[in-house]
């Protein structure tokens, strides 16, 4: 089962670089979350397989309406090319409601010795990004330095998850589609907080909330071809949809 959205220019529609841990900031010195406008009695849950077609392929259209379902849930604000713009991906591992990831990228520029990114990414509940890391890329010049980055959760609950003491809680359950991680420090976010990577290239992956999580992620320049994953499908597939 495989993705069929192409990653060629990935940044221009969505950048899959994303999340992880370390040091939490005052919650105080960052941008909050928008306030609910309605009591709600929880998000919808789809099956696995609604988002598949009886061919077993990834079905991004179908994707697209669950997670615009999901932004207006949270009261993210739906802009007019938000749909054309939305990158998701399963990674390859067919099963979308347990490891996958949908964002929108607004910039990604390289200038010489400064450069910047913003993003933002969409979890549904209990879905988990992948453990992942960031290589230095090897032309520094065209592709930027290694990426550094931070996030901050604008709507629901994340657990970012990177280098240190081992403390998962016990409602972070590493899907069998993903297999085993490396590292296991938890650090539980929640809207107005930032998390940082807690060094260059270090390991780090996420696990939504029982409402899944709306993030903002902030970043020196992304570069796709440097982002390597620890699941070797998901790695394949995210690196080989870069010329598809």
């Amino acid at each position: 089962m495989t993705n069929t959205i192409s990653r060629r220019n990935l940044f221009g529609i969505a950048a899959a670089g994303l999340v992880t841990i370390a040091g939490v900031e005052s919650a105080e010195a960052q941008l909050t979350s928008r306030p609910r406008a309605v009591a709600r009695r929880g998000f919808k849950k789809y099956p696995n397989g609604y988002f598949y077609g009886k061919d077993g392929k990834f079905n991004v259209e179908t994707a697209k309406n669950v997670i615009i379902e999901f932004l207006k849930y949270h009261g993210y604000p739906i802009f007019p090319d938000l749909r054309e713009r939305l990158w998701i991906s399963d990674y390859g591992l067919g099963h979308f409601t347990e490891v996958g990831l949908s964002c929108v990228g607004f910039v990604n520029n390289l200038q010489g010795e400064y450069s910047y990114m913003l993003q933002d990414l969409f979890m549904l509940p209990h879905q988990m990004l992948p453990e992942h890391w960031h290589v230095k890329p090897e032309d520094t010049v065209k592709n930027g330095a290694q990426k550094n980055e931070a996030w901050i959760v604008r709507w629901g609950r994340s657990y970012i998850i990177g280098e240190g003491e081992a403390n998962l809680p016990a409602e972070v359950v590493v899907p069998k589609s993903h297999g085993g991680v490396t590292v296991n420090h938890c650090t539980v976010a929640d809207p107005g907080m930032t998390v940082k990577l807690s060094s260059l290239g270090s390991h780090h992956w996420q696990f939504a909330g029982s409402e899944g999580v709306i993030l903002s992620e902030v970043a020196n320049y992304h570069d796709n071809g440097s982002v390597r994953h620890q699941n070797e499908t998901a790695n394949k597939d995210f690196l080989g949809g870069l010329n598809g």
